[in-house]
């Protein structure tokens, strides 16, 4: 048996996936990235606001900005901070989380063609397509059902940093089981099922797949930072837009490579599994066949 793949093995994987191995792959890829492209930026800049507002407010019932900072602000009532809680809550818990989830069910399914493709020549675009379509019009209801299990935890356990990087790394890993594992004879496996399946995946890995989960995270966290200080969406000349649209950029970049690492860390676990089941199959029989 090989040795485990490290965090940078995954991304190195990754990134021959994307870059080297079929052309169509990437291309198709950006094509889905770009509804999602164009909601974040409208929905960042919805965070900024809300960031902004909300420490404007703060600072003002804490007198935490001191008084010269006090005076360059206007005086900011409850009225004027809800709409904006309000409105950024709604998109990220509707369009975003409904956006979000068909591009990673569209990027796992596509990887996964890509990567298990025994084909001598590369795929071409429309037969990715094709295969891409069918394994999600086929999951996708299921998809959703976890997506749903997994958001309800993660807003129950969150306050819980790393539990929740490691239940974290184990949700993905559970939505990649729910895009492309099959029961025999039973259809996908989602839910509660596709998390131990997951679970059972993974065990061995939890150190790796946690780092790999917090590297993304501080990237995307580190990414926002800028326009989050600097307030990108109250400038007027235009910039904040275009600064907010290359970090988003930035972050739609990172989820894909995120996903294609997940895709080839599913398959690197999954064989190693069913390989140790093998060779215990084998050895009980061997056992038995002494005796």
């Amino acid at each position: 048996m090989n040795e485990k793949l490290s965090v940078m093995e995954l991304l190195k994987r990754a990134a021959k996936l994307l870059l080297f191995s079929n052309i169509s792959l990437p291309f198709f890829l950006f094509l889905c990235s770009l509804p999602l492209f164009c909601f974040l930026i409208f929905f960042e800049l919805s965070l900024q606001t809300t960031v902004s507002l909300t420490y404007q407010f703060l600072s003002q019932e804490l007198e935490l900005g001191g008084y010269f900072y006090l005076q360059d602000h206007k005086d900011l009532s409850e009225n004027d901070l809800v709409p904006w809680l309000i409105q950024t809550s709604l998109l990220y818990f509707f369009p975003y989380a409904l956006l979000d989830l068909l591009t990673t069910t569209v990027i796992v399914a596509a990887s996964s063609v890509s990567y298990t493709s025994e084909d001598e020549e590369p795929l071409g675009l429309l037969c990715l397509v094709q295969r891409s379509t069918k394994i999600c019009r086929k999951r996708l209801l299921g998809v959703l059902f976890h997506a749903v299990v997994a958001l309800i935890h993660g807003t129950v356990f969150i306050v819980l940093a790393v539990k929740f990087g490691k239940w974290s790394a184990g949700w993905n890993m559970g939505l990649v089981v729910s895009v492309l594992e099959e029961e025999d004879g039973k259809g996908g496996i989602y839910g509660t099922n596709a998390l131990s399946l997951s679970y059972w995946y993974g065990r061995g890995h939890e150190k790796r797949d946690l780092l790999m989960m917090l590297m993304f995270s501080v990237f995307a966290i580190v990414t926002r930072m800028p326009c989050l200080y600097s307030t990108c969406s109250e400038r007027s000349s235009g910039n904040g837009v275009l600064y907010t649209g290359i970090y988003v950029g930035l972050i739609c970049v990172g989820n894909v490579v995120k996903w294609v690492a997940c895709v080839v860390s599913y398959y690197d676990c999954r064989a190693r599994v069913l390989e140790k089941k093998d060779d215990v199959e084998i050895g009980s029989k061997a056992k038995a066949f002494a005796t």
